[in-house]
C-alpha cells in the first residue's frame, strides 16, 4: 500500500475534478483524499448533481463502501439519506443510481474502480452485501469492539460499527466523544487509519514530532501506521467517520504536557 501521509486536510475547499470512470453519466466530481498510488485504491467524496441517473444496469470491478453526508441517493433500489451507509463487493448489481437532489456522499473504493455494463438490473446480490444501513437507528457500542487499546478508554467514548472486514480485521465505525472527553496519552497504530469529522471538534495534541491540531467538519486524516499523535481532547463533543486497515490496536504512552494541553482545549476553546 503506497498513500500518502494526509493530516488536518479542509475537503470544504478543495477543488471538485470531474470523475467518470468506465460507464458512468457525466456530472459526477471526486475530492480525492487518500489515494493508493499502486493499486488505484482510494477514499474520496463525490458530489452528485440534483438528477444524475445511470442508465441500464452496471457494476464496478472495486468494493465500494459509501456514507451519504448531504442528500439522498438510490443505489440498487435502495434508498440513502443522509447518515446512512451501503457496501456493495466488487461485481455487485448497481442498477437505479440516482440524485433526486445534488448530494455529496464519502466513498471509499479498495482498487481502482471502473464501472462497466452488467447483466440483468436485478443480478446476483453477494451475501456480504449492506445495501442501506440507517446508522441513525444503530445504538451506541462498547469502543472494545472496534479495538485493541493498552489502557481502558476513559468514559465517554462510543462507536457504531458499520462493518468489519472477517479476513483482515478492517473497520468501518462512526466514533462518538462526550463532550469534555479526553485521554491524556498519545496513541500508535499498527495499521494505517482514516478519521473524516462529522460533527463537533476533536484536538489531537502532537502529530508525529509537529504539532497538532483541532479537527472540525469536514477535516480528514489518512494516517499510516506508526504515527505517534495526542493527547487527544474533545469540547464540544465529536462525531467522527473512521475507517482502520486491518485490527486497531493502540499503544498508549505518557504525555508530559498532556494536562496542559487538555487543558487550554477546554477553557479556551469555544462552545459551539
Amino acid at each position: 500500500m503506497t498513500r500518502p501521509h494526509v493530516e488536518n486536510l479542509d475537503t470544504e475547499h478543495m477543488p471538485r475534478t470531474p470523475w467518470r470512470p468506465g460507464e458512468l453519466p457525466d456530472g459526477l466530481t471526486i475530492r480525492e483524499l487518500f489515494p493508493d498510488s499502486d493499486t488505484g485504491a482510494n477514499t474520496a467524496i463525490i458530489d452528485f448533481p440534483e438528477g444524475w441517473i445511470t442508465t441500464g444496469p452496471l457494476a464496478c470491478e472495486a468494493d465500494i463502501e459509501l456514507y451519504v453526508l448531504n442528500g439522498e441517493l438510490r443505489l440498487a433500489g435502495h434508498l440513502l439519506k443522509a447518515g446512512f451507509y451501503a457496501y456493495h463487493p466488487a461485481a455487485s448489481p448497481l442498477s437505479d443510481w440516482y440524485a433526486a437532489r445534488a448530494s455529496s456522499a464519502l466513498v471509499i473504493f479498495n482498487r481502482s474502480p471502473t464501472f462497466q455494463r452488467s447483466g440483468a438490473p436485478g443480478g446476483r446480490r453477494n451475501r456480504d452485501t449492506v445495501p442501506a444501513l440507517n446508522t441513525w437507528e444503530m445504538p451506541w457500542d462498547d469502543p472494545l469492539s472496534a479495538s485493541d487499546p493498552t489502557e481502558d478508554y476513559r468514559a465517554g467514548v462510543m462507536v457504531k460499527v458499520l462493518r468489519v472486514d472477517e479476513a483482515t480485521g478492517s473497520s468501518t465505525h462512526l466514533a462518538g466523544l462526550m463532550p469534555g472527553w479526553f485521554m491524556p496519552g498519545t496513541e500508535e497504530h499498527p495499521v494505517s487509519e482514516e478519521n473524516f469529522c462529522l460533527h463537533g471538534d476533536v484536538h489531537i495534541g502532537v502529530v508525529g514530532d509537529g504539532p497538532g491540531y483541532t479537527m472540525t467538519k469536514g477535516i480528514y486524516l489518512g494516517r499510516p501506521p506508526g504515527i505517534v499523535h495526542g493527547p487527544i481532547v474533545s469540547k464540544n463533543g465529536n462525531i467522527n467517520f473512521c475507517k482502520t486497515h486491518g485490527r486497531l490496536g493502540i499503544k498508549y504512552e505518557r504525555h508530559p504536557d498532556a494536562k496542559a494541553i487538555i487543558d487550554r482545549h477546554l477553557t479556551e476553546y469555544p462552545w459551539r
